[in-house]
């Protein structure tokens, strides 16, 4: 097997983050495995050609601010090279640090222009070089099965993980550590560092949730460190937050929900607005197992709600209800003529 020597130069763009990694780790990433006979990391301001290039051997210099690189590229260059007896190739520019060399001779002034040498060094070339990852990204999924309708509104991290079967919708963005299962459907949502399984989300906000299977959310919902059960229903304009829903949890539109845990089939009314927080701490809310809370409920925290209990519209709850009760806590209703 041909000797290769691989110096890698620590740049300052080389530590921008691009769709969820570093530029530097997709370079690394790709010759991790390649095992060449030597490898060096460098700093910029310490590199040292005299020193870097090792006779005897194909020497690959590659700034790690070149985030599209790949193995295949650089080996087939040094192919290319011993075929045409070429000594040096300069990646990128003629005046480039990265190079390919055949032992130790850098003369000669040719240089390689094509786009898997191209560095992030500005803003102008970091949209490129992004925009190229996003697409390669995209286009493996394809590969794999995953049915993303629009590429050009679709926007998801290296490190986020999308099966088979799943389907993403335009207007997508998912980042961090999400995994998205077979079976799902993302549309027009922001996702990041959750778990959508087997589930449906439309025009939604979620970060560090859980989303089980046959579960519906949006649109407009907003979802923070939450764990939405199997077949529920958090609707338009509900915000769900440091909360678990169980299993068939209804929460159709306008309520939030923080700090809480909701029992099975649990209707939330309209308007709901779980009280978590006095001036100084959250409290916790319990609401028990096929609990009915009507519209414009207020759920004082702390506070349990025992299971089958019944809140009335425009009830302000602020001490614990029994189970398989019905608690009414209306202001009495005045009617007067009026002069106008």
């Amino acid at each position: 097997m041909e000797k290769y020597n691989i110096v890698f130069i620590e740049t300052e763009w080389a530590r921008a983050e691009i769709l969820g990694r570093r530029a530097e780790d997709f370079v690394l990433r790709e010759f991790s495995s390649f095992g060449a006979s030597v490898a060096r990391m460098v700093k910029k301001s310490a590199y040292k050609e005299e020193c870097a290039l090792l006779p005897d051997c194909v020497n690959v210099v590659l700034e790690l601010d070149m985030p599209l690189v790949k193995l295949k590229d650089v080996t087939s260059l040094a192919d290319k090279m011993k075929r045409d007896k070429i000594n040096c190739v300069r990646l990128g520019s003629k005046d480039a640090l990265s190079k390919i060399c055949i032992g130790k001779d850098t003369s000669g002034g040719v240089f390689s222009s094509s786009q898997a040498f191209f560095k992030i060094d500005d803003a102008k070339s970091y949209n490129l070089v992004y925009n190229r990852l996003k697409d390669e990204i995209l286009d493996e999924m394809l590969s794999r099965g995953v049915k993303i309708l629009d590429k050009a509104t679709t926007f998801i991290d290296d490190t986020a993980v999308i099966e088979s079967g799943a389907t993403i919708l335009p207007f997508t963005r998912i980042e961090g550590e999400s995994a998205i299962s077979a079976k799902s459907v993302v549309g027009a949502s922001y996702i990041k560092d959750s778990v959508i399984d087997g589930a449906n989300v439309e025009w939604s906000h979620i970060v560090c949730s859980h989303v089980h299977a046959r579960a519906t959310v949006g649109p407009y919902a907003r979802l923070r460190r939450a764990e939405i059960g199997e077949d529920c229903r958090v609707g338009d304009f509900v915000e769900v937050k440091a909360s678990a829903l169980e299993k068939g949890v209804k929460a159709a539109h306008l309520s939030y929900i923080g700090d809480a845990q909701v029992g099975e089939r649990t209707n939330v009314g309209c308007g709901t607005v779980f009280c978590n927080y006095d001036g100084k701490n959250k409290h916790k809310t319990t609401v028990g197992c096929d609990c009915f809370l009507g519209a414009n409920t207020n759920l004082v925290a702390p506070l349990v709600v025992g299971d089958k209990a019944f809140i009335a519209a425009g009830t302000t709850v602020t001490r614990d209800v029994d189970e398989k009760t019905f608690t009414i806590g209306r202001v009495k209703q005045d009617t007067v003529k009026s002069d106008r």
